[in-house]
């Protein structure tokens, strides 16, 4: 303990990191996080260009759907879709029925896709729906892929989802 602190039971001096410091790496580190978003949304729209063959892996579920070998981080699921005449990729994350932590995922991940795609992008906000759980989206149009955010309450599953869905404009 000696070294941390000096005989007053303050941190030392030179142990003190100013809170402008702190902040600003802080700041760094939720940049490099949105940066970290970015170049995975980069990578799948590559993917988009092939159907995102390279990325589906088993089987699971209905026909089509494959557990993709690319994953964001934190989600619970990512499937690719590989139909006929469309594929896509999409990422689930699962919470409780309308917990909080769902919308603020949504907003963060908002907020970093706005900072990578919103200069490059159409960007478009909800859109009605006609049910009455809550449902909140973003679609970012580019002129490779369509990348789409949305968060939705599940009451008959008790569960709210938030998505990040990439399909590509080539018909995949």
């Amino acid at each position: 303990m000696s070294r941390c602190f000096n005989g007053s039971g303050q941190p030392s001096p030179r142990l003190r990191l100013p809170v402008a410091s702190a902040m600003a790496f802080l700041a760094t580190l939720g940049a490099a996080r949105a940066q970290d978003l970015c170049a995975d949304i980069g990578t799948l729209i590559e993917h988009s260009r092939a159907n995102f063959a390279a990325i589906a892996g088993q089987p699971k579920g209905e026909a089509g759907d494959h557990l993709a070998t690319l994953t964001l981080p934190g989600a619970s699921t990512c499937l690719v879709t590989r139909q006929a005449k469309s594929s896509w990729y999409q990422c689930a994350w699962t919470f409780p029925y309308r917990a909080k932590r769902a919308t603020d995922t949504f907003d963060e991940l908002a907020g970093k896709l706005d900072a990578c795609l919103a200069r490059r992008a159409t960007v478009h906000g909800d859109r009605s729906v006609n049910h009455p759980d809550t449902y909140a989206a973003r679609r970012y149009d580019l002129e490779q892929a369509q990348v789409s955010l949305s968060v939705k309450d599940k009451a008959a599953l008790g569960k709210t989802f938030v998505f990040i869905r990439v399909q590509g404009r080539n018909g995949g």
